[in-house]
């Protein structure tokens, strides 16, 4: 069985509404190692490389400063909006992970959204 840590970026099958079919995406970690050990779910956040998440990021969204370093192919950006849990067995691989500065990024943009 695969381990997954927080900051992981994995690669989710997302199945598409009405369930007729569906697309690989990248996906980045965000529940704690101690939370998702214990349970068939990941808490994530998907990636998009939609260029205008990119160059115009609204709130909750998180452009990657190093996102080549992770193995995406195009500047991608982390959607803090979009969080959701998703079962281990949909998960492809695992790309590789964020770098802190990143991560921390993303962790103070979830603090903001949950007002934790």
């Amino acid at each position: 069985m695969t381990t997954y840590r927080r900051g992981d970026v994995v690669v989710v099958n997302v199945v598409f509404t009405g369930q007729a079919g569906g697309k690989a995406r990248p996906a980045l970690v965000v529940s704690a190692d101690s939370f998702h050990k214990k349970i068939t779910d990941l808490v994530v956040c998907p990636i998009s490389s939609q260029p205008r998440f990119f160059t115009r990021p609204g709130t909750g969204d998180h452009p990657l400063k190093r996102w080549k370093a992770v193995g995406l192919h195009h500047p991608s950006t982390v959607r803090i909006s979009n969080i959701v849990a998703v079962e281990k067995k949909i998960i492809k691989r695992v790309l590789g992970a964020v770098h802190a500065d990143d991560l921390l990024a993303v962790e103070q943009g979830l603090r903001a959204a949950l007002q934790l």
